[in-house]
């Protein structure tokens, strides 16, 4: 009465005892929401820090039920998927998530890193190619682009070694040199939108410098290497 506002009471019996001491009125009963779903979300979360991976998971299920929305719980059940090597499971629950939330970057990242770890580069890049539009200072997306577009150089370079010296050899070394340097050429903007975003990478600073060496461009090459060689001295520092 005093203060005019509604307060909660642990119990039935106090609340009735402070009503009867004049200080309070109109005394009700009311549910509050159920915290069910948090505390068994809670429960499986625990098991994920404990590395009780089959109790985790039946714990996410038990959460799941509750709260079949939750984009953490579904994310949390991927990942533990992934941790025991169930990646079709993996692919399921992500292309799940997906469609729940199809402007999240980091979803279709992952996908792609899964892609890519079972040999699809094309798929791969789709996936990268993706994240990057919904999020374009995704600087991972950007160097895994550039490692799946590259990773088509050792099957050009397999078949350049394998030829001979006759003029059709001759002939298809060149093409192969020549889409060689076409692969070179669509990996550097990412690489160099990788550095733009974290100048401290030192992985796509020495593959950018190794492939403007390739490509011939003397002034990238030079201007990259002194940064790499700042990049050094500061990681030696």
């Amino acid at each position: 009465l005093e203060t005019g506002t509604e307060e909660i009471f642990p119990d039935k019996s106090m609340r009735d005892f402070s009503v009867t001491s004049k200080q309070y009125h109109k005394p009700r009963d009311e549910k509050s929401e159920s915290k069910l779903a948090e505390i068994v979300k809670n429960i499986a979360l625990i098991y994920v820090s404990q590395e009780e991976n089959e109790k985790a998971l039946a714990a996410i299920k038990d959460a799941k039920a509750q709260d079949p929305d939750d984009m953490n719980l579904l994310l949390t059940e991927a990942n533990i998927h992934l941790k025991m090597g169930n990646k079709d499971k993996f692919r399921s629950l992500m292309e799940e998530a997906t469609l729940k939330d199809p402007n999240n970057g980091e979803l279709q990242y992952n996908l792609g890193v899964l892609a890519a770890e079972g040999g699809d580069s094309e798929a791969a890049k789709a996936y990268y190619k993706k994240a990057i539009s919904l999020d374009p200072t995704y600087k991972n997306a950007y160097t895994n682009m550039a490692v799946a577009i590259l990773d088509g150089e050792s099957k050009i370079v397999d078949e350049m070694n394998s030829l001979g010296n006759s003029n059709a050899d001759n002939l298809r070394y060149d093409e192969l040199k020549t889409l060689r340097l076409d692969l070179y050429k669509e990996a550097i903007p990412f690489l160099e939108k990788a550095l733009e975003l974290d100048k401290s990478d030192l992985d796509a600073a020495r593959t950018l410098m190794n492939i403007y060496s390739t490509i011939g461009d003397t002034d990238k090459f030079k201007a990259i290497k002194a940064k790499i060689q700042e990049l050094e001295a500061d990681a030696g520092n």
